[in-house]
């Protein structure tokens, strides 16, 4: 019998994501949670195959999360299933240790194979992900970087952009990801450094344009 977690804040995922493992784990103990603090509470008590994880859920929604989870129990294969693109988090969380992404807006039938795909293999990755994954291999950081601007941004400096680009201000974020408001506002200057804009309007439009961005 395989241990499975959900851990998504929507009902209708968790319920779609149980009816796809049964078909492809039939005699999977499946367990479910809606926010990060249930998450660790299930992995203090009790060991699990896979993680089936959204990475924008209370309490967390940034990529230390991945660590914080491995720290809990390292053997744990982690799936992220997330609506945010492939194209700009994938890499950055498979790089952390997770085992696999996929975006929720796949089909379904997608989220069987890589369910399958990690229970045997133990990764998992999209087409997309593996040119994108080759792209960076075979070509060096300054034009990998210049064919996405965004890759040029640290983890946390990711994760405060994002924050940026939904609309929360410094001291939002700061309780967000627990960090001082000082620190928000330093990582909030590096963001704009790097990628040259002024503004938030600017930040959300550049967002917009290469998470739009096919390999």
């Amino acid at each position: 019998m395989k241990n499975i977690l959900i851990a998504d804040d929507h009902s209708i995922v968790r319920l779609g994501a149980s009816v796809i493992i049964k078909e492809a784990i039939p005699d999977a103990d499946i367990v479910q949670a809606q926010t990060y603090d249930e998450v660790y509470l299930h992995l203090k008590n009790k060991s699990f195959d896979l993680l089936l994880l959204d990475i924008n859920m209370p309490g967390g929604n940034n990529i230390k999360v991945v660590k914080e989870i491995l720290d809990l129990q390292p053997e744990l294969k982690i799936l992220i299933f997330s609506s945010y693109e492939e194209n700009l988090y994938a890499l950055r969380y498979i790089n952390a240790g997770a085992s696999g992404y996929l975006n929720k807006n796949t089909a379904m039938s997608e989220l069987k194979n890589a369910i399958n795909h990690i229970m045997v293999r133990g990764k998992y990755m999209s087409e997309a992900v593996k040119e994108l994954y080759i792209q960076k291999l075979t070509s060096s950081k300054s034009s990998f970087d210049e064919n996405n601007p965004l890759n040029k941004l640290s983890n946390r400096e990711m994760d405060v952009a994002k924050h940026l680009i939904k609309g929360l201000g410094i001291l939002e974020i700061s309780t967000s990801l627990n960090l001082s408001s000082s620190t928000v506002s330093t990582y909030k200057s590096r963001v704009f450094e790097k990628l040259a804009v002024q503004n938030i309007p600017d930040l959300i439009e550049l967002f917009k344009l290469h998470s739009e961005k096919q390999y």
